[in-house]
């Protein structure tokens, strides 16, 4: 499956940190809050990643091998 670098970015922070916020994921991949809003929704409907146990203390899954 193709990937952006976006989305390759986002996926190497979620290995690291599968809990980040979308806050802690922009600041470590230098965009903006809004587009990484985009970027795991987009991810979320290509069946990428996933979130799990809600927004406060849930963290993300990696649906796809690296």
């Amino acid at each position: 499956m193709k990937m952006t670098l976006e989305e390759m970015a986002i996926i190497k922070v979620l290995q690291t940190e599968p809990s980040a916020t979308q806050k802690r994921i922009a600041e470590l991949t230098g965009k903006s809050e809004r587009t990484i809003k985009r970027r795991t929704v987009e991810m979320q409907e290509k069946g990428l990643i996933r979130r799990e146990n809600g927004k406060r203390n849930g963290r993300w899954e990696l649906l796809i091998k690296p």
